[in-house]
């Protein structure tokens, strides 16, 4: 079984439970919408409250089965974090770039500082 199967079960598992938890009346998903192409091939992005509607439509299915999503900024690679986490336990479930990746990036970063360094 490879890493992605394991994270779609493990997303279909907590669906499912998810699904046995909600109400009857289930309010309509919105998906996030995409840029919009106006005449002559220009895109227009979402607009924010659309955008902000989404968000708390998240936020909201998130709370509803126990889990919270945590974005930060990482200090060495610049990159932004996004980290899925159980919200009794704290442990977190997912987070996208994983630490690995993280890691990774920052070798690379310093790999090129100290090329660029060198030929200075």
């Amino acid at each position: 079984m490879k890493i992605g199967d394991a994270m779609v079960d493990v997303e279909m598992k907590a669906q499912r439970a998810a699904d046995q938890e909600r109400p009857a009346v289930v309010p309509k998903a919105v998906a996030p919408q995409a840029p919009v192409i106006e005449k002559g091939g220009k895109h227009r992005p979402p607009e924010v409250p659309k955008i902000e509607s989404v968000t708390r439509q998240i936020d909201s299915f998130l709370r509803s089965i126990n889990r919270s999503l945590d974005f930060r900024l990482d200090e060495a690679t610049g990159q932004m974090v996004v980290t899925l986490r159980d919200s009794s336990t704290g442990e977190v479930i997912r987070q996208v770039p994983g630490e690995e990746a993280l890691r990774i990036a920052q070798r690379i970063e310093n790999g090129l500082s100290l090329m660029l360094d060198e030929q200075a």
